[in-house]
């Protein structure tokens, strides 16, 4: 071993040499190992999760084997590949489908909601209502109509416009 500030030159075979030296070390010590692996394949142990992200993320994962989605797992599949991406992983196809599902779902209930308020502001500022328009609102069955899907869309940032032929 050198001192510090002393500079060492070593020579190819010199480095061979510390190399096979090392390799019989390290050779010595693989029997003491495989005995502490043949304990360690003896039991078993079960994975608990580090955090309660991960417990959380498992129990996701298994509720998601049990349920089918509305969107197809095979549909899904289709637009991934369409996209560039390819996975065989049904977990990651079933976590995209439900993601998607509920995409849709809201951007559906925000539209609801904006036809909604668009019927009674109408309804309040005609000043009129005959009978039709007393009935119950959960009897009341609504449209979805262009005027209240753009402002819904454009809640979850999707610009949405007719083209010009239709305006």
């Amino acid at each position: 071993m050198a001192s510090d500030g002393e500079d060492i030159t070593v020579t190819p075979a010199e480095s061979v040499v510390s190399a096979t030296d090392t390799e019989d070390e390290e050779t010595d010590t693989p029997a003491l190992q495989s005995d502490v692996n043949s304990d360690e394949e003896e039991l078993d142990v079960e994975e608990v999760p580090a955090t309660v992200e991960d417990a959380e993320m498992d129990e996701l994962m298994k509720q998601l084997e049990d349920y089918t989605p509305t969107i197809p797992d095979a549909l899904t599949m289709h637009a991934l590949k369409t996209a560039g991406f390819c996975t065989v992983d049904p977990k990651i196809v079933r976590l995209i489908s439900v993601s998607a599902q509920k995409f849709i779902s809201d951007i559906a209930n925000d539209a609801l909601q904006h036809c909604k308020t668009r019927t009674t502001n109408i309804q309040h500022s005609s000043g009129h209502s005959s009978s039709k328009d007393k009935k119950n609102p959960k009897d009341r069955k609504y449209t979805l109509a262009m005027e209240d899907l753009v402002p819904a869309l454009a809640d979850h940032g999707i610009t949405m416009r007719k083209p010009q032929y239709f305006v």
